[in-house]
């Protein structure tokens, strides 16, 4: 499975794991009916893929022997995450009763999210339903932007357990990639190059850059609009439909998902512009990236990316779903090069200071350390478990 959570948990757990720390990570072992091996070893971390005996809905997925095989482990801390599943009530009702520390990670507050309304009123149910019951178990909530602790104090959660833990990118990220090398690829040419990286869903906006892109056009007649991520549910001929319909569709260039690290950096690498108009994010992993790469970001003004990026400092932040606000967003970066460096160097360096999941992790483990009540236990066993969920990136 990929997305933004699997990144997370795989990118602290690296780096938890060199620290010396012993890492376990819990996780479902089938998606679109296809099973992976029930255990494994990946950079030192240990992963146990647990059989499903419900699989519904991404919302609806019950694990088979979560509880007895947290049991069997023995953790000092059970980390888990996304408040709103059947398998963090799982886990941290294991924690109780096991006497482990406990901890549960939020992304976003899932009400908060724009949704049709057939589908906001099962959500409101199942907040209401979950967090009223995993909130109040964990000991510490670690939350990835202050925007959600408002929302959260409303749905249970205490305040005196709220810590902010904000995702980020690895060291290596602010590394040089060659750009051309992905440009090559995927048969991309022209310029300047304009750079969408997420799950291709009405959600994340992408239909929005390509309104925007005959504006951009007439200006700058060789840009080419790049859309890498995996389609959901048929949209990607959506796009393609609406692109052509513009009489764009030459210009416009759907690489598809990439999961290898290196080559998703050299896709940054390559853009002049990282555009994401969002319509709700807790935080971007892709902004962050791009970030660490210093390419000036044109993002919506929603969720938590307003914490990531400081309007007129790292990047502009625009309304989302506003067309023409957007292009002007980019419209600016592109005939403003010395803007743009300025933005991007402004953003390398706040990654750079803030946002490395090298320091991450030294902060969860400190949270950890005080969760468990033993400062000086520098190898507790920590458990990380997670829901397979769609995604961008892992």
């Amino acid at each position: 499975m990929v997305g933004g959570a699997e990144w997370y948990v795989y990118n602290l757990s690296r780096e938890l794991v060199k620290m010396g720390h012993d890492v376990d990570v819990f996780t479902a072992d089938t998606y679109n009916g296809k099973k992976a091996p029930a255990s494994d070893s990946i950079d030192g971390i240990n992963v146990h893929r647990m059989p499903l005996k419900v699989d519904l809905t991404y919302r609806l997925k019950l694990w088979d022997g979560l509880t007895d095989a947290l049991a069997r482990g023995s953790y000092d801390i059970i980390h888990t995450y996304d408040y709103a599943q059947p398998h963090s009530l799982d886990a941290l009702s294991a924690g109780r009763r096991s006497g482990s520390g406990t901890a549960l990670t939020v992304f976003d507050v899932h009400s908060m999210i724009p949704r049709a309304w057939y589908k906001q009123i099962p959500m409101n149910y199942m907040d209401s339903y979950f967090a009223k019951r995993t909130l109040p178990r964990a000991g510490r909530v670690l939350v990835r932007a202050p925007n959600l602790i408002d929302s959260l104090l409303k749905i249970g959660a205490r305040k005196e357990t709220m810590v902010v833990t904000p995702s980020g990118v690895r060291d290596e990220s602010l590394g040089s990639f060659d750009g051309d090398k992905f440009l090559k690829k995927y048969g991309v040419t022209g310029g300047p190059i304009i750079l969408f990286m997420g799950r291709l869903n009405p959600l994340k906006g992408p239909e929005n850059l390509l309104l925007a892109a005959p504006r951009l056009l007439k200006q700058f007649p060789e840009a080419a609009f790049v859309f890498v991520g995996p389609e959901q549910s048929g949209y990607l001929d959506h796009l393609r439909t609406v692109a052509n319909g513009l009489g764009i569709g030459s210009r416009a260039y759907f690489t598809g998902p990439i999961y290898d690290f290196k080559e998703k950096m050299e896709a940054y690498a390559s853009c002049d512009v990282f555009v994401l108009p969002t319509s709700y994010e807790g935080t971007s992993q892709a902004v962050f990236e791009a970030m660490s790469q210093a390419k000036p970001i044109v993002a919506t003004d929603v969720g938590g990316i307003p914490f990531q990026i400081k309007n007129g400092r790292e990047g502009t932040l625009v309304p989302y779903a506003d067309v023409g606000a957007l292009a002007d967003g980019i419209e600016s970066m592109l005939k403003n090069p010395e803007l743009a460096e300025e933005l991007g160097r402004n953003a390398r360096e706040k990654v750079q200071k803030s946002f490395r999941y090298s320091m991450l992790a030294s902060n969860i483990a400190q949270i950890y350390k005080e969760i468990d009540g033993d400062a000086d236990d520098g190898k507790g066993i920590v458990l990380s478990t997670t829901q397979s969920r769609a995604g961008g990136d892992r």
